[in-house]
C-alpha cells in the first residue's frame, strides 16, 4: 500500500487508536518502501559499474581488432570516470538505515534524503556521465572524418550520420532519466514530505495537549 494512504487513515484515526495501530502499520509500510528503494538503488549501481569496468578491456580490444585510431581509446578514461564516481558518489552518501527502535519520523526523514539525493544525481546526470561520452564520441568521429577527407562529401555524411546516431541515444538517455525523475522520484518526495508534516503536526498537537 501506498504512504499516501496510510496517511490518510493516520489522520482519520481518533489520537488513542491512531498511536497504538496506525504508527505501527505506516511504520511497516515506510521501512518496507525504503529497503525495496535502497535494494533498487543498488543493484542500479551495481549494473552500470559492472558494465562501465567490463568495458574497458572490451574497448581494448575493439580498437585493436579493428585497428582504430588512438581516439577511439578515449572513451576508456570515461567509462573508468563513469565506475569511480558511483562508486565515490555511493560511499560518501551511504546512509545507515535506522534501528528497529527509532521513531517513526527518522525513517521518512531517511528515505527522504535518499530520494532527494538520487533526483540530485539524475538531475545532473548529464554533466558527469553524458557530457564525458559525447565529448570522447565527437573526439573519434572527428579523427574519422579528417582521416577520411580525401573521401569527399560520401565520407562526411557517414561519419555525420554515425555522430547523429549517437548524438540521440545519449538525447534519449537523458530524457530517460528525467522521466523518471519526474514521474518516480519527485512524487515519492512528496509523498514523503507530506508524511513527514503529519508526523511533525501530530508530534506538535501532542505536545500542546497537556498545557491546555
Amino acid at each position: 500500500m501506498n504512504p499516501e494512504n496510510f496517511k490518510q487513515a493516520w489522520q482519520a484515526q481518533s489520537p488513542p487508536n491512531r498511536l497504538k495501530i496506525d504508527s505501527e502499520l505506516l511504520l511497516q509500510e515506510v521501512r518496507r518502501n525504503q529497503q525495496h528503494f535502497t535494494a533498487t538503488i543498488f543493484w542500479r549501481d551495481v549494473r552500470e559499474v559492472g558494465v562501465a569496468i567490463l568495458m574497458v578491456p572490451l574497448w581494448v580490444y575493439l580498437g585493436w581488432k579493428l585497428a582504430l585510431p588512438w581516439a577511439w581509446y578515449l572513451t576508456m578514461p570515461v567509462l573508468m570516470w563513469v565506475a569511480l564516481f558511483m562508486l565515490v558518489d555511493r560511499m560518501r552518501h551511504q546512509r545507515q538505515p535506522p534501528a528497529a527502535g527509532e521513531p517513526l519520523r527518522r525513517h521518512v526523514e531517511n528515505s527522504l534524503a535518499q530520494v532527494e539525493h538520487q533526483i540530485w544525481l539524475l538531475r545532473n546526470i548529464f554533466w558527469w556521465y553524458l557530457l564525458p561520452l559525447a565529448f570522447s564520441s565527437l573526439a573519434f568521429f572527428g579523427q574519422i572524418a579528417w582521416l577520411r577527407r580525401a573521401d569527399g562529401w560520401s565520407a562526411a555524411l557517414v561519419v555525420t550520420f554515425a555522430a547523429l546516431v549517437v548524438g540521440v541515444a545519449l538525447g534519449a538517455a537523458y530524457r530517460l532519466n528525467q522521466n523518471a525523475v519526474r514521474c518516480q522520484l519527485v512524487l515519492r518526495r512528496q509523498e514523503l514530505e507530506s508524511l513527514l508534516i503529519s508526523l511533525n503536526d501530530e508530534t506538535s498537537a501532542a505536545s500542546q495537549k497537556p498545557q491546555e
